[in-house]
């Protein structure tokens, strides 16, 4: 299995009161309380590549926290792992993703790039290289897309990212 990033929009006062306590008291996976209380958005997943190496290196090369995505750093639903992570989402922010992913694929199709800007390329080739990118054709824009539709999304929106079982 690939691993997979799924939204769900869920009302504050659910998440909190509901799907969060059910978690501490029975152990129930807030991603599996999330699919029965809250309203599944879309999941993206790819069959060539992980999700999860993409917005690593993104997460690196731009300094944009992209590991918010992944249920990682201060906005992650605890408990967590090892399979399911969970994180509040900004819907505001995500079209700070989808600029890095924009400025990345920009970048590297620039013809007389700075000397910054040839480093950030070469270490994005090589990274490219290394999980062979290529064998995904157009996986950065679905990427994009698929973070830019949330944008406008209300009440409160979730991320679970869910780590792939065997790589």
């Amino acid at each position: 299995m690939k691993d997979s990033l799924t939204f769900y929009a869920c009302d504050t006062k659910v998440l909190e009161e509901k799907i969060m306590t059910q978690d501490l008291l029975f152990g129930q996976e807030i991603s599996g309380e999330l699919e029965r209380l809250g309203q599944h958005l879309g999941t993206l997943y790819f069959d060539n590549v992980y999700i999860e190496d993409i917005l690593k290196e993104l997460d690196k090369l731009t300094g944009a926290p992209f590991k918010f995505l992944l249920g990682m750093g201060a906005r992650r639903l605890e408990p967590c792992g090892p399979v399911d992570y969970c994180g509040r989402q900004i819907p505001a922010e995500l079209g700070e993703y989808v600029f890095q992913i924009e400025n990345i694929q920009k970048l590297c199709k620039k013809a007389e790039p700075t000397e910054k800007e040839k480093e950030l390329i070469d270490k994005w080739n090589a990274f490219a290289d290394k999980i062979h990118l290529d064998n995904e054709p157009g996986c950065l824009d679905a990427l994009k897309k698929f973070v830019g539709k949330f944008r406008d999304r209300t009440p409160e929106l979730i991320s679970v990212f869910t780590r792939a079982t065997k790589r």
